[in-house]
């Protein structure tokens, strides 16, 4: 045939091996034509040229054009491997890879080898290689977010994310009101005293969204609101079970399963059991949990969910011609379980 075949062939390759111009190459790999400004026999020739000799489009190059290469980056601020991580994340990334798949788009993971995790490098990030991002983890770096917020790079948060200045697009779990619903079937059984606990400062976006929920319980039904623990480990959880004890509590809201699971023990060892002596709900933090085999009654995170909704937000925004930021949630569903019932059952 005459024509050499090129080791890694560019656009002016096919260009020329189809007998069109660079920029109707473009037009076709960018999917900007509207079928009157290339005719399908053209388009076949390109597509034919570009199969023929093996091209494949640069990302990069792609994305400084300002096209799209149909790339959602995937960027979290913890490690999701080995698998002892997978227990928390996996779902997420699931939930991502479902949608992104019906979508037509390839996710792409970031992972920050080399060191600790950042998402700019020397005034660059190596996010610009996607289309947008979808980021999620527990313990982000804010300024950073704020820093790609202000680049105009598109990307959704997964979770609830609050940062200063402009608000940012994220997929949340309503924390809020599956709380408030799980403290009100407390009162419904008949619980006059309800607490809630958690380990930890209690800082964190997702722990204020329960403890919120916990309050509005109390607002709603016209009555105090009970007293709300936090203790810096799990190593203080006999002297919380005193303290219930003392107080009177027979409804225990618990934010993290490992604090449920460790006062289950400690009530077991005053001779007390759950739920006869002391009903106990649990919001749906994993973290630090042994995963006994008691049904806790509580809430399960839409974690796969979340991933997709998430996906599909991104997808749209980047569709968008003006981009806003949007917040949605996402309903948890509420688990009934064996670990809440009348009060004083053994008694």
């Amino acid at each position: 045939m005459g024509r050499g075949i090129p080791k890694r062939p560019t656009q002016a390759d096919i260009a020329r091996l189809a007998g069109v111009s660079q920029a109707t190459v473009s037009l076709v790999l960018n999917e900007r034509d509207s079928g009157a400004r290339i005719s399908t026999e053209t388009r076949d020739r390109v597509l034919a040229a570009m199969r023929e000799w093996g091209y494949v489009a640069n990302p990069s190059a792609r994305s400084l054009a300002g096209g799209r290469n149909r790339i959602i980056g995937v960027y979290t601020f913890e490690p999701v491997f080995p698998t002892t991580g997978v227990d928390f994340y996996f779902p997420f990334l699931l939930g991502m890879e479902q949608e992104a798949a019906e979508l037509g788009h390839d996710l792409l993971l970031f992972t920050s080898a080399g060191g600790d995790r950042q998402i700019f490098r020397d005034g660059s990030t190596r996010l610009a290689l996607a289309d947008g991002a979808l980021l999620l983890g527990r313990n982000p770096n804010v300024e950073e977010i704020e820093q790609l917020r202000d680049s105009g790079y598109p990307f959704v948060y997964v979770g609830h994310r609050e940062v200063t200045g402009a608000p940012i697009s994220y997929v949340a779990a309503d924390y809020t009101t599956a709380t408030q619903q799980l403290t009100q079937r407390l009162f419904e059984q008949g619980h006059e005293r309800v607490a809630y606990a958690r380990i930890g400062e209690g800082e964190a976006q997702p722990s204020r969204d329960r403890e919120k929920g916990f309050r509005q319980a109390f607002r709603a039904g016209g009555k105090l609101i009970g007293p709300v623990w936090t203790l810096e480990s799990a190593q203080d959880v006999a002297g919380l079970v005193d303290e219930i004890v003392a107080a009177g509590i027979t409804g225990l809201v618990a934010e993290q399963q490992l604090l449920a699971e460790q006062v289950r023990a400690a009530a077991g060892r005053r001779g007390l059991s759950i739920p006869d002596d002391l009903s106990v709900v649990v919001l749906g933090d994993p973290t630090g949990a042994e995963h006994d085999d008691v049904e806790w009654t509580g809430l399960e995170v839409p974690r796969q969910e979340m991933g997709r909704a998430a996906t599909r937000l991104l997808v749209r925004s980047l569709d968008a011609e003006e981009r806003a930021a949007v917040r949605e949630s996402v309903a948890c569903t509420i688990i009934p379980g064996t670990t809440a019932g009348a009060p004083g059952r053994s008694r």
